[in-house]
């Protein structure tokens, strides 16, 4: 048996989103705009980039940058780039997935909370020629901050995002589900559902 993979009507179904959430994300994924995911360990950030793979063209290729096939490509347009730990440095992988990017030339990169290579360095290098899906941990209410920490970013790495998604996990109940989106406008997050 498979590992299912969730569509946007899961979400909904599932409570973990409400349509008009969804059709900003989808607007946004169209629209190439780069997103930002962010929450607690176990919170859904993976389940959210799955369903939101569903919303791009299969005409449009997508390089998943993971760890350890933490990600399955389950579109043909999708190629997986996975990384781990090893005896080489973190500059040398990170070289080695930028050429291979590079190479691939996607529409979309999507980064999914990984800490082999330096993903803040990816995405500074490429995100003028490439759109993103970039996860990350966030611990405390404060976004921008927890970002910067966990990615390793500056405030004007940060502010190149379009779309900033925060999750939340009811850990009483298991319970996860989309709990804000903002756009990113002039280094301030605008709450647009």
């Amino acid at each position: 048996m498979g590992v299912y993979l969730f569509t946007p009507e899961d979400l909904i179904r599932y409570g973990s989103a409400r349509a008009e959430q969804l059709e900003v994300l989808r607007e946004a994924v169209l629209g190439k705009k780069d997103i930002l995911i962010v929450g607690s360990s176990r919170s859904g950030k993976t389940k959210l980039v799955e369903a939101l793979m569903h919303y791009i063209p299969d005409d449009w290729k997508v390089a998943v940058v993971t760890a350890y096939g933490e990600f399955k490509p389950f579109k043909p347009n999708i190629i997986v780039i996975d990384t781990q730990f090893d005896q080489r440095p973190l500059e040398r992988r990170t070289d080695e997935v930028i050429e291979k990017l590079k190479a691939i030339n996607p529409v979309y990169i999507v980064i999914d909370t990984l800490h082999t290579v330096d993903s803040a360095r990816i995405f500074r290098e490429l995100i003028d020629d490439y759109a993103f899906i970039v996860t990350s941990l966030a611990l405390n209410e404060d976004i921008k901050s927890e970002v910067r920490h966990w990615l390793r970013i500056e405030d004007e790495t940060f502010n190149k995002f379009d779309i900033v998604v925060t999750l939340k996990r009811d850990f009483r109940t298991g319970r996860k589900a989309i709990d804000r989106i903002y756009r990113v406008k002039d280094g301030e997050l605008i709450e647009l559902v």
